[in-house]
């Protein structure tokens, strides 16, 4: 089904939102590392189309420290510092910053408590600081999913509590800063959402952070009744305004009254799957595990198996979907085009930039990425 497209501007197109440089910050994996079964070595890291690595994750210890979630695949991409970090020296060889993602969904368990004890705090936060030191990173990216998350240990005190160890951070970059002549990043990945992002003390933690990272996708997926896209631009067939990245924006715009030059918006590059189903906004019997992974798939992996899919396209949510009568699942993902519409989002509200989840997603097997390729020819296309 197609539908017109909802085109909301919220007011913020002008020139000099337009002039602006716009970012591309991509998540890097560690345990995606060369002696894995993929993919992408520091070497073949496409820099020129890049801003910013996170590379993702390190998560925080129950004793305030910080370690590697694949320490192999930390081996294999860090180096000290003195000898010329891998990763960070080819990096910043290209202009490109280098941020340590601190988190992620399945290691945030431990962050309520460190945040919340003032010994904990600073153990964290001098882990750190010397991680940065030792490996050459250019700031820090905590990506705690979420302050108040009850299956992570969240309590009603992690918003305040969030401020506190963002601060502790912010002072002890700064403090670096001073020492090393020059200024060290502070990033968070944020929720997309008003039920998880209301416990923060938004506007006062906007003032630490150099820019916010908002986590616009898996706005819906297998735990949900019904099957839906994962990341709308805008709403689409039976979806909520909420729930899309267009809803995610005007919430941290115009409810949370922070600037756009200051906001990230998330583009995946993955997608969900859904058994026995063949329509939007109809029922299934959660994620197709037959022929896809159980938590998704990537847009290769999908790109890889299109033979067996027919495409349509949600006219009013900007955003493609698959289905397989054969198989009986429905896949929603993103592909070049709902990439390059979420580009253009960008550009016509004056947001800052674009986050990517994750790097590795959109590598074909000739070493193309064509999702990456479409947001950067988007945001620097002149003509």
């Amino acid at each position: 089904m197609n539908l017109r497209p909802i085109i909301v501007l919220l007011g913020c197109c002008s020139a000099f939102a337009l002039a602006q440089q716009k970012e591309i910050i991509a998540y890097y994996p560690s345990w995606k590392h060369p002696s894995g079964a993929a993919l992408l070595p520091p070497e073949r890291i496409p820099y020129d189309h890049l801003n910013i690595l996170n590379y993702a994750f390190f998560f925080p210890r129950p004793d305030g420290s910080i370690a590697g979630r694949d320490s192999t695949g930390d081996a294999l991409l860090l180096e000290p510092a003195a000898t010329g970090t891998k990763l960070a020296a080819l990096a910043h060889r290209s202009g490109v910053k280098v941020l340590l993602s601190v988190g992620g969904w399945e290691d945030s368990y431990n962050f309520p408590a460190v945040a919340a004890d003032p010994k904990l705090r600073s153990r964290f936060v001098h882990s750190c600081i010397q991680h940065i030191t030792e490996f050459g990173f250019d700031g820090i990216d905590i990506d705690w999913e979420y302050p108040g998350e009850k299956t992570h240990n969240g309590t009603a005190a992690d918003g305040p509590n969030f401020t506190l160890l963002l601060q502790a951070l912010r002072d002890s970059l700064d403090a670096l800063g001073v020492h090393s002549a020059r200024h060290y990043l502070l990033s968070a990945a944020l929720p997309g959402d008003s039920a998880h992002s209301s416990a923060l003390q938004m506007r006062t933690i906007a003032g630490m952070l150099d820019f916010l990272n908002i986590m616009t996708y898996d706005f819906y997926g297998p735990w949900d009744p019904l099957a839906n896209h994962n990341a709308p631009l805008y709403a689409g067939i039976g979806g909520d305004s909420a729930r899309s990245l267009s809803g995610a924006f005007r919430l941290y715009q115009k409810i949370y009254r922070l600037p756009a030059w200051k906001i990230n918006l998330g583009v995946p590059f993955y997608g969900h799957t859904y058994a026995s189903c063949t329509a939007i906004n109809t029922s299934h019997a959660g994620s197709d595990t037959v022929h896809f992974a159980p938590q998704g798939a990537f847009y290769a992996e999908i790109a890889a198996k299109m033979k067996h899919l027919t495409g349509y396209w949600d006219e009013a949510a900007q955003v493609p979907y698959l289905v397989s009568t054969d198989w009986n699942m429905l896949v929603s993902y993103d592909d070049e085009r709902s990439v390059a519409a979420k580009a253009r989002y960008v550009l016509d509200c004056g947001a800052r930039g674009l986050i990517i989840w994750e790097l590795t997603g959109d590598l074909m097997p000739d070493g193309t990425h064509p999702l990456l390729d479409a947001l950067y020819r988007t945001f620097h296309d002149t003509r």
